[in-house]
């Protein structure tokens, strides 16, 4: 049972300030109305109307670097969330609010299975705040601590989720920044859920800028992810993976077939997204993807084959996991060798018909000239 606590103390030490105060304000649009609450679109500097007594703590998780996480309830929906407070230091930092506002709209856009849905940020007395969706499931650190086990393809399952996850972030625009174990939640079903989209990017954006003694950043860290932030995300996620498969059981190295072992394979893939030779590591978390599944459908050594398309306009080369789902009906047009034997099959079979036809109209011809 979870314990209920006042939140009065959050805010005890906490400076008034309003979130147009350091930028200027122009206005706040609200969108269409939904389940009875309008969703907003920022279009100024204002936040929506919402305060920290507008949701009733329920628990209190451990807390982390100039934030405190809670599992609460929103009151006007009476709805579990997820509730993130941070602290006044931090939400007074110029970098930090600026960062928040740039990817709060990108956020807003993250509609994914493996991804935790935001759904609105606030400031209260002067500290900032956002909410999503609650997630009962433990971190994988936390399942780590209780010696949880795993398999090599258990790995693998959580890799593809979270690479699945990433991919539609990055295309939007949009790097995690700060994939941790305590940043992917996992259920006892294997749900792999990631958390914490872009706060660690707003809090380094902070501590750049409180570093710098030119004064402020001119430049601050943004939904623009940079192909080093991509990078990022994906060595990131490689050492998870690495830590989760010091927990697999199955130290074998070679299979009864004589194949590499599942673990292996992993290990090595691992190795190259970590490498820094560029050439070895993916270029995005679609290809990284497609490898963990070519290690699920099996290889013979750590080659890890693609499919070449070297003679093609683009010179691309597509994982052999897009060939093996690509539709049949979409065939590739007929080689010039087997359109040459088809056509000389042809004369083949129609010699026979064409004798039979002729011997017909012999015997036709000497049965008129007999009458």
């Amino acid at each position: 049972m979870r314990q209920r606590r006042d939140f009065q103390y959050v805010l005890q030490h906490s400076n008034p300030r309003s979130l147009t105060g350091g930028w200027g304000c122009d206005e706040t649009k609200y969108g269409a109305l939904e389940n009875g609450r309008f969703d907003f679109v920022i279009r100024g500097d204002q936040v929506p109307d919402v305060e920290l007594h507008d949701f009733e703590i329920t628990q209190e998780c451990p807390p982390r670097d100039a934030r405190q996480i809670f599992h609460a309830v929103d009151r006007a929906q009476n709805k579990p969330v997820r509730l993130t407070v941070f602290s006044s230091d931090m939400s007074q930092r110029p970098e930090f609010r600026r960062a928040l506002k740039t990817d709060r709209a990108m956020l807003s856009m993250l509609m994914h299975q493996s991804i935790v849905k935001f759904l609105g940020s606030g400031e209260s007395d002067g500290q900032l705040f956002l909410w999503t969706e609650d997630c009962e499931f433990e971190s994988l650190g936390e399942q780590l601590e209780h010696e949880r086990t795993f398999s090599a393809e258990d790995v693998i399952e959580i890799g593809w989720q979270v690479c699945s996850a990433l991919q539609q972030s990055h295309n939007l625009g949009l790097a995690h920044g700060g994939l941790t174990l305590d940043t992917v939640l996992l259920s006892d079903n294997m749900q792999a859920i990631v958390v914490d989209f872009g706060v660690a990017r707003w809090m380094n954006a902070a501590a750049t800028a409180n570093a710098s003694s030119d004064g402020p950043a001119l430049i601050t860290i943004s939904a623009l992810a940079s192909r080093v932030e991509v990078e990022r995300d994906l060595s990131s996620l490689a050492a998870i993976l690495s830590r989760l498969l010091q927990a697999v059981t199955d130290t074998s190295e070679i299979t009864e077939s004589g194949k590499v072992s599942t673990k292996v394979a992993l290990e090595r893939l691992l190795v190259r997204v970590t490498s820094s030779n560029p050439a070895l590591r993916p270029v995005s978390a679609r290809e990284f993807q497609g490898r963990l599944g070519e290690i699920l459908i099996g290889t013979e050594d750590d080659s890890m084959p693609l499919v070449d398309q070297r003679k093609s306009t683009t010179t691309s080369k597509r994982s052999i996991v897009v060939e093996l789902f690509e539709s049949t009906a979409l065939g590739e047009p007929a080689s010039p060798a087997t359109t040459q034997s088809a056509g000389s099959a042809w004369p083949k079979q129609i010699l026979p018909i064409l004798f039979v036809v002729a011997i017909i109209v012999v015997i036709t011809m000497l049965a008129g000239l007999l009458r």
